[in-house]
């Protein structure tokens, strides 16, 4: 009834072995961490891969904007380079400028000169008539002889010399000829203008009060020419022959301005009646004009270089 327990042997004839069952258990353990070590190497491979990818973009990027960059470097040293040579150049034109600056000026001051020459010989004329009984006045910045009517005067819408002005009317051209006859004060003279005037009144003559003012002129001069004629050497009077080779020619001209300049002697603003006219403005003037006939010209361009000389000082100053 009772059967004997009896210990089975192992098929094969092996024993069980608990070793094999736990190393079993270590090597499935270590492939599953290889496996997930290889999943996490995975992983961080396509992280790196996609960091990578950023990377190579970035350097293009960078390389692009690195290439930018040079170029804009190279234009920009190319700009530089050109302002370099336009402002040599400038620097080479101003210098030429400022030395025609200093040649203005030298002109201008010779300008001046003479003018205050010219102002001077109308000054001694004025001396050498007021010692002989006639007052002239020297008008217009020193530039004319305005013979006044108790010296030499017109009736109305006449032209003719009178008989008790031809006295004075000789005094003043001898007085004339003694300056202009010297080489030193013909220099400076471009032309010596008699000017005839009129007053406002109306003249039914031909060509009106123009031709009576130009008539009176025409009347001085050959008064002093002709009939009778005592000053002919007035005639004989040339402009002097100037450094730049200007053609030699008669020194003096007439000139008619009719009514158009009146001598505003009338200080009190008293109108004369009507259809009588003021006797000053019936009257002869003698303008004198100096070689330098350029001195507005001159005197605006030196403007202009004193102008480009501010610019010259500042260009000076740049490095």
């Amino acid at each position: 009834m009772f059967r004997r327990k009896t210990d089975r042997s192992p098929r094969n004839g092996e024993e069980e072995n608990p070793f094999l069952l736990s190393f079993s258990d270590l090597m499935a353990s270590l492939l599953a961490i290889f496996i997930l070590a290889l999943v996490v190497m995975m992983i961080q491979l396509h992280l790196q891969k996609r960091k990578l990818e950023e990377d190579r973009k970035n350097i293009v990027v960078m390389r692009e904007e690195y290439e930018k960059m040079l170029k804009e470097k190279e234009t920009l040293e190319n700009e530089r380079n050109r302002i370099r040579l336009v402002l040599a150049e400038l620097r080479k034109s101003l210098q030429e400028i400022e030395s025609t600056q200093s040649e203005v000026a030298a002109a201008l001051e010779g300008v001046g000169i003479r003018e205050k020459s010219l102002a001077s010989m109308l000054e001694n004329i004025q001396k050498d008539l007021k010692q002989q009984g006639i007052q002239v006045i020297v008008a217009e910045n020193g530039t004319v002889l305005r013979i006044p009517e108790n010296a030499l005067s017109f009736k109305l819408s006449e032209f003719n010399i009178q008989d008790l002005y031809k006295d004075s009317a000789d005094i003043i051209g001898v007085t004339l000829l003694k300056y202009l006859e010297n080489d030193e004060n013909r220099k400076l003279l471009d032309t010596v203008f008699i000017e005839g005037h009129t007053d406002s009144v109306p003249n039914r003559q031909v060509m009106g009060n123009w031709g009576l003012s130009t008539y009176r002129a025409i009347s001085l001069w050959l008064h002093w020419t002709d009939n009778p004629g005592r000053l002919a050497k007035l005639k004989n009077l040339k402009s002097a022959v100037r450094e730049d080779g200007a053609i030699e020619r008669p020194l003096i001209s007439t000139s008619g301005y009719a009514d158009t300049r009146p001598a505003d002697l009338n200080k009190a603003g008293v109108t004369p009646p009507s259809g009588v006219g003021n006797p000053a403005d019936r009257r002869i003037d003698i303008r004198f004009t100096l070689v330098s006939s350029e001195k507005k010209d001159l005197s605006e361009l030196k403007g202009q270089l004193d102008l480009m000389g501010d610019i010259i000082n500042r260009l000076n100053e740049t490095e």
